[in-house]
């Protein structure tokens, strides 16, 4: 099954563009993943891709542009999975699309500014495309982690993309890696705007559903964790108060003050009762409402008694052993 970042980038190659949007995308393509080759007829250009429709469309816009017959090829990967991996190289005339496309500039030119190369702002939007079809991945909104990359192999092209995704507002960053350097951005709301200004409507569709129920999920998932910790607290402060309840009633008898007898009954009456609740059924109870924040008060007190009591049978047993 096509991942998320597969159907993003068919939907991509399929988005129509001017020949100069076309030309622009082409650069994103090279520069990002395009290498520079020497063989015993000359310099010569690839162009890899594990994307049958990025290397046909690479294939394309070459004899569109430059008038030359690449040559096409499919190969297995030696590793990891065994996929299909397609080659285009560039032998005839290879100097002309690597002057054109900037290709040495992107790589060795600490001066050259994608900024300032691409001015208009279709054509920024254009290489973007194809950087990302070049090495571009993100991670299915289903995953646990949000995450988009674009693999580049040099330190200028790293930094001229992440500059130039950051005219968009996207918050990209550079990180070195074993094969050069990714720029990514990791937050949701980011990557749905890359997405968007990529003008891949239906994967954003499909990243925003998903993303919801996701956020729905989580913030359900976050109330039902609140609930039980506020449930499991109750309970435990329901157990202390029954334990500190007995000691007092022990030992003050009837002496106790009309507002902490109340306390009392209800509690005794109602053990597994949050405050709030307690104070729902005083009513019920007196014939009178006691609030949560004098029930509160209430148990403090007795608390405190409690307190006091343990205290004096410590000192006076501490003083019988003496």
């Amino acid at each position: 099954m096509p991942s998320f970042s597969m159907k993003l980038k068919d939907e991509l190659v399929d988005i129509a563009l001017n020949n100069e949007e076309e030309k622009a995308m082409l650069m994103g393509l090279m520069q990002i993943n395009g290498s520079i080759n020497l063989s015993s007829s000359g310099l010569y250009l690839e162009f890899r891709s594990k994307n049958l429709k990025v290397a046909k469309k690479v294939e394309d816009l070459i004899k569109k542009f430059y008038n030359t017959e690449p040559l096409f090829k499919e190969e297995k990967e030696l590793r990891l999975n065994k996929d299909n991996v397609y080659s285009v190289l560039i032998e005839q005339n290879a100097t002309i699309p690597l002057l054109d496309l900037k290709i040495m500039a992107a790589k060795e030119d600490s001066t050259y500014n994608l900024k300032k190369e691409l001015a208009k702002d279709n054509l920024r939007l254009s290489y973007i495309k194809g950087a990302f079809l070049a090495c571009g991945s993100v991670n299915d909104p289903k995953t646990l982690t949000y995450h988009m990359e674009i693999q580049t192999f040099n330190t200028l092209t790293a930094y001229n993309l992440r500059d130039l995704l950051n005219v968009y507002n996207l918050q990209a960053k550079v990180s070195k890696n074993r094969r050069g350097y990714i720029v990514y951005l990791k937050s949701a709301d980011k990557i749905a705007d890359f997405i968007r200004i990529l003008g891949s409507s239906e994967s954003l569709f499909y990243f925003e559903d998903y993303r919801i129920e996701r956020d729905l999920s989580n913030s359900i998932n976050r109330v039902m964790n609140c609930e039980i910790a506020n449930e499991k607290k109750a309970t435990t402060a329901a157990i202390r108060q029954m334990k500190e309840i007995e000691t007092v009633k022990a030992y003050y008898k009837d002496r106790l003050p009309k507002s902490i007898k109340e306390a009392i009954v209800l509690r005794e009456k109602n053990q597994d009762s949050t405050l709030q609740e307690l104070s729902d059924k005083s009513e019920d109870e007196f014939n009178k409402t006691i609030s949560k924040s004098a029930l509160n008060h209430r148990y403090r007190a007795i608390h405190k008694l409690y307190t006091e009591i343990i205290e004096k049978r410590e000192k006076y047993n501490g003083s019988k052993l003496n």
